[in-house]
């Protein structure tokens, strides 16, 4: 392994000379990122699923990050790399069918009512609303959250463009990813902009957890403790946000 050279050369010798050595030193120097995320997932993968499999994905979606970055663009590796770490386990849960085909169109069609209702109203909507804009019992809306959160990535790395399953665009594709159509019309700034404008339009307790996981890097478990709530009704708080913040993206970006 090369020594004392800063991460700067080590980028500089691998796009410039296409150095293996640099590459490898660059993936080893933050595999530690695969285990960050891992332990940091919201999803439940089924019980067949082990950790160290989630890690192999993880790794695969780091090396994608090492081999696609461009540092030339601005953008902190640290956190292109965890979206692309996160995208990766989370295509292979779509793969391998960890989240029930019928809950992820339920869940389209929710943060797509989140959406609408949202810019009708001028504000977040309410859970009764959008129970009855989709004409179901409001019990009915909260186990679909509940059965998402503990079934998906849920994070803000999910689906936000794109027709047809094939086609999806990720937000973690538009992070300094030259390749992405949306990134050809929509510059990094503004995306990161309308981001934060979401965020900021949550519900107060949403907004609050939306805050401590990505901002503060707090765990689910360690954010239930600070607001003296169960680790799954933060899983659940968490999801909701996500699901209006795509919903949103959806509509802005598409």
């Amino acid at each position: 392994m090369t020594e004392h050279i800063s991460e700067e050369e080590l980028w500089n010798r691998f796009r410039s000379k296409n150095d293996a050595s640099a590459r490898e030193d660059l993936i080893l120097k933050y595999m530690g990122l695969v285990k960050y995320v891992v332990d940091r997932l919201s999803m439940k993968p089924p019980s067949t699923i082990e950790y160290n499999d989630l890690c192999s994905c993880g790794i695969i979606g780091l090396v994608s990050a090492v081999d696609r970055f461009d540092p030339s663009l601005g953008n902190k590796f640290q956190t292109y790399a965890i979206c692309r770490i996160r995208g990766e386990i989370l295509d292979e849960s779509k793969r391998m069918g960890w989240v029930p085909r019928p809950l992820y169109k339920k869940n389209i069609e929710i943060e797509q009512v989140f959406a609408s209702l949202q810019a009708q109203l001028g504000r977040p909507a309410e859970e009764e609303e959008v129970a009855e804009a989709m004409s179901i019992e409001l019990e009915e809306l909260q186990q679909a959250i509940a059965d998402y959160s503990r079934a998906s990535l849920a994070s803000l790395y999910d689906v936000v463009g794109g027709q047809g399953e094939n086609e999806e665009v990720y937000l973690i594709d538009l992070l300094g990813d030259p390749d992405s159509k949306i990134a050809e019309s929509v510059e990094q700034d503004e995306i990161e902009r309308l981001v934060a404008i979401e965020i900021d339009a949550l519900p107060d307790q949403e907004k609050k957890v939306v805050a401590l996981y990505y901002k503060e890097n707090l765990t689910l478990k360690e954010i239930g403790v600070l607001l003296r709530v169960t680790e799954s009704r933060v899983s659940q708080i968490h999801a909701k946000a996500m699901l209006r913040i795509r919903g949103r993206l959806r509509t802005l970006l598409e």
